[in-house]
């Protein structure tokens, strides 16, 4: 594993925005998640919901999409500790197989267990134990998951896509598989199919991943472009799961439903129709295409304006926070941390905790925290921490 010396601080800027924004995308949605179109502009206005709703603490709350999204880099970051410490390494999505059964722990108990295996310095994180409408697919397949059992589902839902966007990030920051996208691709895809066994569960999070690693190759070409190429890119892509099979060949019809709602999601982008009709035609959001789709089309029609584009994004009668935070992470990434608002940074829950796992020195603290760890339970290392 190599850093990569490559990063100036546009990209680093870049690669803050894309985590913060996320979160900033998914805190705005969570207030509005389950409300009709009719209702939020009835309880907040004519454009809907433009700031936050706060809690008690004046603390604008995250959601579970955020929650795993941490866990998705807290994964990465264990798979890079074991190479750096052990110099092997498996696939770097498989650690976050780990990492998804600290999350599910955070959601079934009130504080961490001291017979629980740790993955991740995040299970320290006390306000990551809330609840936060948590997705049902995801708790009963990484129960599952838990039990030995394998996986069985059918669900698309977008629990997968929502949480993806570190793999393109620190991958990227770390020089993984040299950059190799459609290596890449694949483990974001699979550490969505974790737990989404439909392709449009899963290979949303590839079509993401491809996008967000070309953003941050910072060429300045137009996001349709990005969309294009990823798009080209994904039947080639090998699953590892599947007989070494390619995605064009195991799923050539659901490839093709997912380009042409993302081709749509594009042209309405270049009309003058209104954003909540443009989004009411792609869809609730609810499914992984469907969210990636409603992501990309506010990205494309305010691509100037980060506020623009999230605002747009959750103001619909579906899956707010889920298409908010995937927004956020392509116009954070595009624009960068600077061009989001201090309004929306400010109040932000786990800013903190989001930056410090976003930025290339986390690398070292996630070492020294598993160094900390292990002093702290001895002989925890091998068994706890570096188990595969």
């Amino acid at each position: 594993m190599r850093e990569n010396e490559s990063y100036t601080p546009r990209s680093m800027d870049q690669v803050l925005g894309c985590m913060i924004g996320g979160a900033v995308g998914d805190a705005l949605g969570y207030a509005v998640e389950f409300m009709s179109y009719d209702s939020i502009v009835k309880e907040y206005g004519e454009r809907g919901i433009t700031r936050y709703r706060l809690d008690r603490h004046g603390v604008a709350e995250i959601s579970d999409d955020t929650q795993m999204s941490l866990f998705t880099a807290a994964g990465i970051l264990l798979g890079m500790t074991r190479g750096q410490m052990r110099g092997i390494m498996g696939r770097i999505d498989t650690y976050c197989h780990w990492t998804y059964l600290d999350w599910l722990h955070t959601q079934e108990w009130k504080s961490r267990h001291e017979d629980a295996r740790v993955d991740s310095w995040l299970m320290d994180v006390s306000e990551l134990y809330a609840q936060r409408a948590p997705g049902n697919t995801c708790l009963s397949a990484l129960r599952s998951l838990e039990a030995g059992k394998e996986v069985r589902n059918n669900s698309c839902g977008c629990g997968g896509v929502m949480r993806t966007a570190p793999m393109a990030l620190l991958s990227e920051l770390h020089g993984y598989a040299d950059g190799d996208k459609l290596y890449c691709d694949m483990c974001a895809s699979e550490a969505a199919r974790l737990t989404h066994e439909h392709p449009l569960g899963f290979i949303p999070s590839a079509i993401l991943n491809d996008m967000l690693m070309q953003i941050l190759e910072d060429d300045g070409r137009r996001l349709e472009d990005y969309v294009a190429e990823a798009l080209q890119r994904l039947p080639e892509i090998v699953s590892r799961e599947d007989e070494g099979k390619k995605y064009g060949d195991l799923w050539p019809d659901e490839i093709r439903k997912q380009g042409r709602l993302l081709g749509k999601a594009l042209e309405l982008a270049a009309t003058d129709i209104e954003d909540h009709y443009a989004i009411e035609s792609i869809g609730g959001g609810w499914t992984g295409h469907e969210a990636l789709a409603i992501a990309v089309y506010s990205a494309a029609r305010h691509r100037g304006s980060f506020e623009d584009a999230v605002v747009s994004c959750v103001n619909h009668s579906g899956d707010s926070d889920s298409t908010g935070a995937i927004c956020g992470n392509i116009m954070g990434a595009l624009l960068g941390r600077s061009a989001i608002p201090a309004c929306f940074i400010d109040s932000l829950e786990l800013r903190n905790v989001i930056e410090e796992i976003a930025t290339g020195p986390v690398y070292r603290v996630h070492h020294q925290r598993i160094r900390s760890l292990r002093h702290s339970r001895e002989e925890a290392l091998e068994h706890e921490i570096l188990r595969t």
